[in-house]
């Protein structure tokens, strides 16, 4: 694998490891910048919405501004890599899709290998040394290959989302711990959090 460049280091020790996963959401996080003319995001000058919670997002988050805490990263439980990036000012919209045939495997093996791993069955030294030989000329095509090769990129239209709102907090009745008030439960007259609402209806 080549030398990596000083943003891309830092974003990997922003995650914790070089990964596929991080690369793809390096590679997304870079071409969004370049099409729409972003900065890092400081605030909520830029809206991102991402379809997987995988270690892609890190990326994202890292190199556009976009976190949880500002309230401009969106989450939509979808399983898909699929990133929308929307800059308010200029009211520019971009999709950034990855092209699903990069990770075909003809022999099936790293599938197979994927699914012992997840069962925490464990692999013998032959498969190991497969499997992070096929990691590593992954992450290395990944950062080879060009942005046509690598994804479909399409314009949209969508709504821009209102900027993020504070709310007051109110007390749990019972663990007494602040509640945001969008969040806060009511049940015979007394002010519950999710988990003790849950607690007290029985609910698993």
């Amino acid at each position: 694998m080549e030398q990596l460049n000083p943003e891309l280091e830092a974003c990997i020790k922003f995650h914790g490891h070089l990964c596929p996963g991080l690369m793809i959401g390096y590679r997304v996080a870079i071409l969004a910048r370049e099409k729409l003319g972003l900065k890092r995001s400081a605030d909520e000058e830029l809206v991102a919405i991402v379809e997987n919670n995988s270690c892609a997002v890190d990326a994202v988050q890292f190199i556009n501004g976009a976190t949880f805490g500002k309230g401009n990263l969106i989450f939509e439980d979808h399983g898909i890599h699929a990133y929308t990036f929307i800059e308010r000012r200029s009211e520019k919209q971009i999709r950034i899709e990855l092209k699903q045939d990069i990770f075909q495997d003809e022999s099936g093996k790293r599938k197979e290998l994927l699914q012992k791993r997840s069962k925490n069955i464990p692999l013998t030294d032959e498969e190991t040394l497969f499997f992070e030989e096929n990691r590593k000329s992954t992450i290395d095509k990944l950062l080879k290959m060009a942005d046509e090769d690598l994804f479909y990129t399409k314009d949209t239209s969508i709504k821009i989302t209102e900027k993020a709102s504070i709310f007051s907090s109110l007390q749990c009745t019972k663990c007494k711990l602040g509640v945001m008030e969008t969040k806060i439960r009511v049940l015979n007259e007394q002010y519950y959090c999710i988990p003790c609402w849950k607690k007290e209806l029985n609910i698993q």
